[in-house]
């Protein structure tokens, strides 16, 4: 499987990831309303996550995308 094919197939849950690791640590312990939604990511931004991030990286590894 390709980068590309492994991020078109699971862009939400790619974002869910990122969106998770980036609010955790809002200062409300994840609780509560966030006061912005989240930005919107193109999928240049979601390899780098993939390549960055440690259980992005080994989750993609799993599904067979060569890096």
């Amino acid at each position: 499987m390709t980068m590309r094919a492994f991020i078109k197939e699971n862009r939400e849950e790619i974002d869910r990831c990122i969106n998770g690791a980036l609010f955790r640590y809002d200062g409300n312990g994840g609780k509560g309303k966030v006061p912005n939604p989240p930005p919107t990511r193109n999928d240049s931004e979601r390899r780098e996550w993939v390549m960055n991030d440690e259980s992005l990286y080994r989750w993609a590894r799993s599904e067979g995308v060569r890096v």
